[in-house]
């Protein structure tokens, strides 16, 4: 185990950085290190570069000024006093990796390099390869696995007004990406919705979902005020409407419907350029009208354009026997 702190300008905490490394050698490996491990213990972990070979490790400060410190533990051999060293300003070439904000394993009887987590100086941990919650679950970056855990919530968001409106946040930048651009989605707390966002396709940030707490939702719109509202065309292989029986107009049929004459029918049209009992295309234009509620009403006035041909029938029927 070696420990190295690398001090850099007394004046500027943020450059200092202590790395501890760990190198395993057996005595029969000819030439080369069994297995090495590099990882920032505190301060910057960009504060200094390690370039890692078969069977040597540099280091470099990345900032001037101050010093580099070592401390060997657990060694046989101590390579401050038996080993080979020296310096140089030349980046070395030939190496097998090298640090860079993240820390590394080395195993060498297998050829395998491995990126290991990292603490800026901010506090802030970064994991390169991934990151398993729940237990240990390797499929994608986060892994989260409830397995056996009873009423436990995946993911738990706790926010404030003063909060961002994104919970979560995708960008897309390669330009062999059909969509390049980024979508934004979460709750928001001023419109108290959870909603999505999308900046790319769209010039500016256009909102294409919303589902607001009342359960309304909204696709293309902000401000559903139905349970389903759509600002733009629907495609649909089938949409079914559920009507209750009695106001289905087979009542039309029925010995006590009332049928309007025909002369009531065209006073009525005359004065009010639609059929009885339809919406006018002022209102419809205004507040649409109900797929549903239309196509009763249209039925309706078909099983009455019935009765009035099979009136009109009877009636020619009369007037030929009549004629005869």
């Amino acid at each position: 185990m070696i420990e190295v702190s690398i001090q850099a300008d007394a004046n500027s905490f943020e450059m200092q950085g202590t790395f501890l490394i760990r190198i395993d050698k057996f005595d029969n490996t000819v030439g080369r290190f069994d297995g090495m491990e590099i990882r920032c213990t505190s301060g910057n972990p960009v504060a200094a570069t390690f370039y890692v070979f078969n069977d040597a490790l540099w280091v470099r400060p990345n900032y001037k000024w101050g010093g580099v410190y070592l401390k060997a533990t657990h060694i046989i051999h101590s390579p401050l006093t038996e080993g080979t060293y020296g310096q140089t300003t030349t980046e070395p070439t030939g190496f097998l990796a090298k640090t860079a904000d993240y820390g590394l394993k080395c195993d060498f009887d297998n050829n395998r390099v491995f990126k290991l987590p990292f603490t800026d100086i901010g506090g802030f941990t970064y994991t390169p390869n991934g990151v398993s919650i729940g237990s240990s679950l390797r499929q994608s970056l986060v892994n989260i696995n409830g397995i056996g855990r009873v009423n436990d919530d995946y993911v738990y968001i706790t926010r404030d007004s003063i909060s961002a409106n994104t919970d979560f946040y995708s960008n897309y930048l390669s330009s062999s990406d059909v969509q390049k651009g980024t979508f934004s989605y979460g709750v928001r707390p001023t419109s108290k919705a959870w909603q999505i966002y999308e900046k790319g396709f769209n010039a500016n940030w256009t909102n294409l979902l919303h589902i607001g707490a009342n359960g309304n939702v909204g696709i293309g719109t902000n401000t559903p005020q139905a349970k389903l509202a759509v600002k733009g065309t629907v495609l649909a292989q089938r949409v079914k409407v559920s009507v209750a029986a009695a106001e289905w107009p087979d009542y039309v049929f029925n010995k006590n419907y009332v049928l309007p004459s025909l002369q009531e029918v065209e006073n009525y049209i005359s004065q009010h350029q639609h059929l009885p009992d339809m919406p006018a295309a002022a209102e419809v234009a205004k507040d649409g009208h109900d797929l549903g509620e239309m196509n009763r009403k249209l039925l309706q006035k078909v099983e009455e354009l019935t009765l009035y041909i099979i009136d009109l029938q009877k009636r020619i029927a009369t007037l030929e026997q009549r004629s005869n």
